[in-house]
């Protein structure tokens, strides 16, 4: 058992030099995310917008179009008033052209209001436009940072991962399960040694000293009851540990 703990430490020591060189980009992965999702939402309202507008600006042309026929309409119904034979036939063409009118003030109307919109519309893409360009501009900035890093770091990261993966091919599938489970719920830190001869290195709750002697003879993988990290007896570690408090 000793030999597997001895790697157990191993790949302790490897998996903290991963989170530190993966803490040195901070949150600019999630930065950059976020900022391309923003990115997409903002072309995407602009697009919107934009096809918005092409109806605004089609129904202002088809509007025009309407008015221009009501009025030859108009124009028509004008020249009949000279033609009629009796009152009834006058009423019937005043009624027409009053009827003309009617609908092109409704057109009219309408095509005030579409330029209005047209008008807002336009106010509205360029205010989009310029938050694209700010937002294009921030998201290039946060990718350069984040690819500076990646280029500083990921030579030096690869090799970790491939020590790593050749470390963690020698347990059985149920104790690295084990580490990895408490890995991820101890933030990074699964294996930790006794400290100040008779702590948890986790959690600093003390042990019995049976206790203590079973982990010093490193011959069983033990966890600590109290914060469920995997202890075990490394007197350099414990040092440094020691040291830094």
């Amino acid at each position: 058992m000793r030999p597997l703990l001895d790697q157990l430490i191993s790949l302790q020591d490897i998996d903290s030099e991963l989170i530190k060189l993966r803490s040195i980009r901070g949150d600019l992965p999630q930065q950059v995310k976020r900022l391309q999702d923003e990115l997409s939402e903002i072309e995407e309202k602009l697009n919107t917008q934009e096809q918005k507008l092409l109806l605004f600006k089609k129904e202002q042309d088809i509007t025009k179009l309407e008015i221009k026929a009501l009025e030859g309409k108009q124009q028509k119904y004008q020249s009949q008033l000279f033609e009629v034979k009796n009152n009834r036939e006058y009423d019937a063409v005043t009624m027409e052209i009053e009827n003309v009118k009617e609908n092109v003030d409704q057109k009219e109307e309408r095509l005030l209001e579409l330029m209005d919109l047209d008008q807002e519309l336009q106010k509205s893409i360029e205010e989009i436009k310029t938050e694209l360009t700010e937002k294009k501009g921030q998201a290039k900035t946060k990718d350069g940072q984040l690819n500076s890093l990646l280029k500083k770091t990921e030579a030096e990261e690869k090799t970790l991962e491939e020590k790593r993966n050749k470390l963690v091919a020698l347990f059985q599938p149920r104790m690295i399960s084990t580490y990895n489970r408490i890995l991820k719920a101890k933030n990074g830190m699964a294996v930790v040694p006794i400290v100040r001869n008779c702590c948890c290195g986790g959690c600093y709750k003390s042990l019995p000293p049976q206790r203590v002697m079973e982990i010093r003879d490193m011959e069983q993988l033990i966890l600590c009851e109290n914060c469920g990290r995997i202890i075990v007896w490394d007197e350099e570690k414990a040092s440094k540990m020691d040291d830094a408090d």
